[in-house]
């Protein structure tokens, strides 16, 4: 079926990147850095309600084709 990997591809995964804001704001930006396209999720109200981050921790929206570069960078930042 045409097109059918590249729909596979594009289907949209998250990446949990733990608690820490600040460190899930630095591999979002390292990842961006690589070329990635990414969109870090937060439940914290950015920054407002600190508690939900910790709660929820904080997520990466990433494409299912750069999920392995994706997971490489979060393992490299030790998380």
């Amino acid at each position: 079926m045409p097109g059918h990997d590249d729909q596979a591809a594009d289907r949209l995964v998250y990446v949990p990147v733990g608690i820490d804001r600040f460190r899930a704001q630095m591999i979002a930006a390292a990842c961006r850095a690589e070329g990635l396209r990414v969109e870090l999720l937060t439940a914290d109200e950015s920054g407002v309600d600190p508690i939900m981050g910790r709660i929820q921790g904080f997520r990466l929206l990433v494409r299912s084709a750069d999920l392995a570069r994706v997971q490489a960078i979060v393992e490299r930042a030790g998380t």
